[in-house]
């Protein structure tokens, strides 16, 4: 349930204050669905992801991130710390080191994708591949990734809780993502999605294989995330 303050914060979401700056303590959802109704038929995908794209870069600075969901429900979250933005940093690192070998392409949280249901959504980390890749117009900047990347990545941040990301997860598998990783570094835990099976979870694993989506793909997870949740601040 959203609280007056929070829409008072919302509001500023669309002022002309740039200066502003919003504290969230956790991600809040807003259904805009009945404005998106009202453009149905008006505009195109396109013209809304190019929309969509000028809505979020309107909004940087402020101290969050936007996603919009199939059912028209705008998800503004917080920005992520330090140790946040290090553990993506350092996925996305061995992500493109990985890639430079193997071919695709590999992005982070910046990256615009739109799902197959409609989905806004920013992963911390994906990877498409060189199949994907083909299938995409040129790149241009107020172009959304229009496939379900073949690799998605979420981390917990510390504004987090399970059952959002959770939820996330499975909206990539039913779009047709071949595999998943969500990393909670603060239960050590990394829940490893595959489509048609089961959720592993593997409790303080040393690594996580992205075999066989990911030939050769090992990434250390207890060293460059975990890691920096035992030292302090992190």
């Amino acid at each position: 349930m959203v609280t007056d303050v929070a829409l008072k914060d919302i509001a500023a979401v669309t002022d002309g204050d740039e200066s502003y700056y919003i504290d969230l303590p956790h991600p809040v959802w807003v259904n805009i669905r009945p404005i998106l109704e009202s453009v149905a038929g008006k505009l195109t995908e396109d013209e809304i992801d190019q929309w969509f794209v000028g809505f979020h870069e309107l909004n940087e600075g402020r101290g969050f991130t936007l996603e919009l969901t199939a059912e028209g429900e705008l998800v503004i979250s917080p920005m992520v710390n330090r140790g946040g933005g290090r553990a993506e940093f350092r996925l996305i690192g061995a992500l493109h080191n990985w890639e430079e070998e193997h071919g695709g392409e590999a992005y982070g949280s910046d990256a615009n994708m739109r799902l197959p249901d409609g989905s806004r959504i920013r992963p911390d980390a994906l990877w498409l591949s060189p199949e994907q890749v083909a299938t995409l117009p040129p790149v241009a900047e107020d172009r959304a990734i229009t496939v379900c990347p073949a690799f998605v990545a979420e981390i917990r941040s510390g504004t987090d809780t399970l059952p959002p990301l959770q939820r996330k997860m499975e909206r990539y598998m039913a779009n047709g993502a071949l595999l998943g990783w969500l990393i909670d570094p603060y239960r050590r835990r990394v829940y490893v999605y595959r489509p048609g099976i089961a959720v592993e979870v593997l409790e303080d694993p040393e690594t996580v294989s992205g075999d066989p989506v990911m030939a050769g793909f090992v990434f250390e997870v207890r060293q460059r995330i975990f890691a920096l949740h035992d030292a302090p601040g992190g």
